[in-house]
């Protein structure tokens, strides 16, 4: 049988500011402490041997992305506080690689309702189905403190928390009313997203030794990898294996 490139979805939280619907209670990725742990994820990493690096930034912005990367490699360049450039950046110059690659798309696409319009309206006309979708989402630790770098990456990897992010996004299609559905007006965005996010990935599989670290939110672990085990492009590595 033919080998299949490799690629390991590495789901993170943001390290950064987002404008994400939950926003991780963090402390500074710049202490001294978090950088020494951000070392020893990206030392692990390592072992994976990804031959490319794919990360969660607008495609547009590829040029841009290597501008700064190639400014990172000759020293011309301080990392930000976001896990493109504490990690994607580090673990891409430490496998002497000249080039990383953005795959996501954020365009307006089949967008009708941001997701935050999406849950208010929820709230006020359907709080017993808000409450059972986004309760046990916000009951998951989304917090830094008490956890070293590589174990909060270990937990946004756990099966059960990536199915429940995942569940409580695809039930949101159970938003609506007799005239509209209202949570397709946002859902039908994210699957779009999610699928040009595939797309573009599936364009890094040149040849069939390729070992691709796709470094995402953890919410897209799920559905990007259902995406993968259906399209049969890929063989997945599972994050445990290195991290744990």
């Amino acid at each position: 049988m033919q080998s299949k490139p490799k690629i390991m979805i590495l789901g993170t939280f943001h390290m950064g500011t987002t404008a994400d619907m939950i926003e991780v209670e963090k402390d500074s990725m710049l202490s001294p402490q978090r950088q020494k742990e951000i070392v020893e994820v990206v030392n692990r990493l390592k072992d994976f041997k990804p031959t490319k690096i794919a990360l969660e930034a607008e495609k547009k912005r590829n040029g841009t992305l290597n501008e700064e990367f190639t400014r990172y490699l000759k020293g011309d360049y301080q990392l930000q506080e976001n896990e493109i450039d504490q990690i994607g950046y580090r673990l891409a110059k430490e496998m002497g690689h000249q080039e990383v690659y953005a795959v996501d798309w954020m365009e307006q696409g089949a967008l009708q309702r941001e997701i935050s319009e999406v849950t208010e309206w929820a709230k006020e006309h359907q709080p017993k189905l808000y409450e059972e979708l986004f309760k046990p989402l916000y009951q998951l630790e989304f917090t830094t403190a008490g956890k070293s770098i590589n174990n909060l990456l270990l937990y946004y990897n756990q099966p059960d928390v990536v199915d429940q992010l995942h569940r409580s996004y695809v039930n949101m299609a159970r938003i609506k009313d007799t005239e509209q559905y209202v949570g397709m007006d946002w859902l039908i965005w994210w699957y779009q997203r999610n699928l040009i996010l595939f797309s573009n990935l599936s364009d890094l599989a040149t040849a069939p030794d390729e070992r691709i670290l796709f470094i995402v939110g953890g919410s897209h672990v799920s559905i990007l990898k259902n995406f993968v085990k259906e399209s049969g492009l890929f063989a997945t590595v599972s994050v445990q294996s290195y991290l744990q």
